[in-house]
């Protein structure tokens, strides 16, 4: 992999990583749309035992041979940089800007979720059916109530082992789960403020659902390529509700605000079609 290569790749696990801090946008769906998902799957799914032993002797050639170590390692450093580096910054839009941050997601969302089904040209009562189950679910998550949980060490493990497993799929949201179990806000204090013991547990739970979940998702798309791929894309367009830009008190309305506002949000949304046109989804 050359400088170029990984440089690029560094910069889609960025991205990633700005998406997993915004409530309504999974980490997942950046990497479908930046044509590095299949290929992340893959290497998740390909962790067992033996990658420890490599690990643990440094042996990075072989380590490379069976999980793609090069690509995994350059994309989570891409993750982990943009979390640190941007938690402040996208608290702060997400309190000051978060039409103009919503209207971006919304459109890149569509415009690439589209997109993505059309190039597998849907035909089928059945291929109609996923896309219909998936929008169904991706709706339905908007009519979950919040609940409220403890802060010990064990609410905060099963935290990061569940918004993990949402965060690796298209369309449903670890920001947003976090956020039903109460810990999005807890969470996003912990990292800003360093407090390592939360990250750690959190990252014990993510690590142990990363691991086993990707090998249920690597072999849908395995096995199930064209129905699982329709679902996924169902399920973007149906999560969509959850970054439509105007909302009050998490009710969906109308557009509203000043005409200066609402033309930005006008030409975010229209710039997220052009970048959706170029992305190639994988």
């Amino acid at each position: 992999m050359s400088y170029f290569d990984r440089s690029i790749l560094f910069l889609k696990g960025m991205a990633m990583g700005v998406s997993d801090l915004i409530p309504g946008i999974s980490g997942g769906t950046i990497a479908l749309l930046l044509g590095i998902y299949k290929n992340f799957i893959s290497s998740l799914k390909s962790i067992d035992f033996s990658t420890f032993t490599y690990l643990f002797q440094l042996n990075f050639k072989k380590l490379d041979s069976q999980i793609n170590f090069n690509f995994l390692i350059t994309v989570f450093l891409g993750i982990i940089t943009s979390i640190f580096i941007f938690s402040n910054l996208i608290s702060h839009l997400l309190v000051n800007q978060k039409i103009l941050l919503f209207s971006f997601f919304f459109g890149l969302i569509l415009f690439s979720s589209v997109k993505l089904i059309l190039n597998l040209s849907p035909r089928s009562f059945f291929d109609f059916l996923y896309i219909i189950l998936g929008i169904s679910i991706g709706v339905s998550i908007l009519f979950v109530n919040p609940l409220s949980t403890s802060n010990n060490f064990l609410s905060i493990f099963i935290s990061g082992l569940v918004a993990i497993s949402a965060m690796l799929l298209p369309g449903i949201s670890g920001s947003y789960i976090l956020l039903l179990i109460g810990k999005y806000q807890f969470m996003l204090d912990s990292i800003s403020n360093l407090k390592i013991t939360n990250i750690l547990i959190f990252s014990l739970g993510a690590i142990i659902g990363l691991l086993s979940f990707s090998k249920i998702i690597h072999w849908l798309i395995d096995k199930f390529y064209r129905p699982t791929i329709f679902f996924l894309g169902g399920l973007m367009l149906g999560a969509l509700n959850k970054v439509w830009p105007w909302q009050v008190n998490d009710e969906i309305v109308f557009p509203f605000g000043d005409a200066t506002e609402l033309i930005l949000s006008t030409i975010f949304f229209m710039v997220s079609g052009l970048i959706s046109f170029y992305l190639k989804s994988k």
